[in-house]
């Protein structure tokens, strides 16, 4: 997910200062070692990319990007090292499938191994995993990047500039400054509704293949795959959205709605909840329960005080302060008795540290 609806919490210590460690669910990994090197472990080949620490770097889903120590943005794709830029960008963001960098308002993609120029004066951009939404000044347009072309979804000179955005993964929705409402996606425009009059708010969260939607707080509506859903009809309390997914509350209890089909979890609101990626974890008191494809479970009989999700994979730190994964409808018992000095889950690997074993990553079930 990519919307900032991700929340991670992680025990991370002085041990942690000695070696950084990334990874995706691609089985790419960045770490830099006790020595200084920067490491990059792509599916089983190990890479010294630098002998020095690098200033930043961020694992996307094929790629790694980042700063070396020569104040140079680089690239690590298809197993081969690029400069990206020879110098210190103003923003980087790497995601599952783009690079995009910024250098002074100019705007570029590193995309499948091309770098494309967007544009050299945008008033906003936000990138999703797959494309990158922004208004182009220059050309007085909202445009959008996705699959190597550009689709322009308003042009200003027709219209007049839209009134918000927001982006995630493969999907857009906006709304135009006539109240339209319309969302963007895998390549189509589709036109929601147009708000009755200026009395009328719509509020909309983005997530992978969806768009959770509701209009001054009553009901609750959902575009999912190009069909339009609608969840509730009573007074929302809140609501998250994560991929396929959206997770709610109002007057009825707690719902979510996953891959096209509605589940009631609870006829009271939970304690807590959170919607990461495709994954609901929520607390009523006495059970820790967790949503995962169109599955409920009880985890534990305790609300974990540090813990971690990323696309399928959930950590936490049980009890006794062993650390455990929960992954594809299995838990991991990943450490015992052994202290914890610190870990980190980023896309479904775990890298992990304890007081007697430095450096363990778990990925999909195993441990390396």
């Amino acid at each position: 997910m990519s919307n900032g609806y991700k929340l991670i919490k992680a025990s991370l210590f002085s041990l942690f200062l000695l070696t950084r460690i990334q990874s995706n669910a691609q089985s790419i990994i960045a770490y830099t070692d006790n020595r200084g090197y920067f490491n990059i472990f792509d599916n089983g080949v190990t890479t010294v990319a630098d002998y020095q620490v690098p200033q930043s770097f961020q694992i996307g889903g094929n790629c790694v990007a980042y700063v070396d120590f020569n104040n140079s943005l680089k690239v690590y794709y298809n197993g081969e090292i690029s400069t990206l830029y020879d110098g210190i960008p103003t923003k980087y963001q790497v995601t599952h499938n783009l690079v995009v960098f910024n250098v002074g308002g100019v705007i570029k993609v590193f995309d499948r191994g091309v770098i494309t120029t967007l544009t050299g004066y945008a008033a906003s951009y936000q990138v999703g995993d797959s494309l990158v939404a922004f208004i182009d000044m220059g050309k007085g347009a909202f445009q959008v990047y996705y699959n190597g072309k550009f689709q322009t979804m308003e042009d200003f000179h027709v219209t007049q500039n839209i009134l918000g955005y927001n982006t995630s993964n493969n999907t857009m929705a906006y709304l135009t400054y006539l109240n339209e409402f319309k969302v963007f996606w895998q390549g189509n425009g589709y036109n929601i509704f147009k708000l009755a009059n200026a009395s009328y708010k719509v509020d909309y969260q983005t997530g992978s293949n969806i768009v959770s939607f509701t209009t001054n707080g009553f009901g609750l509506n959902a575009f999912y795959k190009g069909n339009t859903y609608p969840l509730s009809n009573k007074q929302i309390t809140n609501y998250q959205t994560g991929d396929d997914m959206v997770a709610y509350n109002d007057a009825a209890g707690f719902h979510v709605f996953y891959a096209g089909k509605n589940y009631d979890l609870n006829g009271f609101a939970p304690d807590f909840y959170l919607v990461a990626d495709s994954m609901l974890i929520y607390y009523t008191p006495g059970f820790f329960y967790c949503f995962n494809k169109g599955k409920k479970e009880v985890l534990e009989n305790f609300m974990p005080a540090e813990y971690s999700i990323d696309n399928n994979t959930l950590t936490y730190v049980d009890l006794q302060g062993g650390l455990k994964a929960y992954y594809n409808d299995d838990t991991y018992q990943l450490s015992t008795f052994d202290r914890i000095i610190g870990f980190k889950l980023v896309g479904n690997a775990v890298w992990y540290s304890t007081a007697t074993v430095y450096n363990q990553v778990f990925l999909k079930g195993k441990t390396y």
